[in-house]
């Protein structure tokens, strides 16, 4: 089985700032309207401004685009991901004004593809109930259609699953380099050629992690 690592923006103040996250949202509607559940035409246009105690890094974390799963990134970065395989996404503009009054370029990197989740194996993979935040014990899930059912009869809203331990049906693509799969899980996973290229290439902000959770 291949090796996969969670890829998220690093909480460290040696490396990004005693501001944290990073940067203000200039465009809050923009970035409101932004969720991981589809493509956008048009897509939003960005703007930021780097917090005044916040290191500038070559991503940056924002708390804006709350429905949206993705990294702001910078052009180093874009252009070593594009030479890489990510599930379905798009890139959206966005400029990052620093406190000397500087307008940089930066991207939102949006993925969006649900149906990815159709290609975890449901019989092997290990799911825990949510009713709102509170763990109830694991649930067996036949599939994605058998979980939005599920989802279609509960009218408080409550009910929710989060994957434990990710069992890969045959269908998923193993050429994968970034993938995530909602909604049962926030992290973003990453393929161990694409951990070492963001090494090697020194991309500040990110933290890569080790993930254990896949059989």
């Amino acid at each position: 089985m291949n090796n996969y690592y969670i890829l998220k923006n690093d909480l460290d103040d040696k490396i990004v700032g005693k501001d944290y996250p990073q940067v203000d949202c200039l465009t809050m509607h923009q970035a409101h309207l932004i969720t991981s559940w589809h493509l956008f035409d048009p897509k939003p246009n960005l703007k930021f401004k780097l917090k005044k105690r916040a290191v500038l890094t070559d991503t940056l974390k924002d708390i804006t685009i709350g429905g949206g799963t993705g990294f702001l990134i910078n052009s180093k970065t874009k252009d070593i991901f594009k030479k890489f395989n990510i599930m379905r996404h798009q890139y959206f503009d966005a400029s990052v004004e620093t406190q000397k009054a500087e307008i940089l370029a930066y991207f939102w990197l949006h993925l969006t593809e649900p149906q990815l989740t159709e290609e975890l194996d449901f019989k092997n993979s290990i799911f825990l109930e949510k009713k709102w935040a509170t763990i109830k014990g694991t649930i067996q899930l036949k599939s994605y259609e058998h979980y939005k059912e599920l989802k279609a009869k509960d009218t408080e809203a409550s009910f929710g699953a989060r994957l434990d331990k990710i069992a890969l049906s045959d269908n998923f693509d193993s050429e994968l380099d970034m993938f995530t799969f909602l909604p049962f899980d926030n992290n973003v996973y990453i393929s161990e050629r694409l951990k070492n290229a963001i090494e090697e290439n020194g991309i500040i902000g990110f933290k890569i992690e080790k993930a254990t959770n896949f059989f």
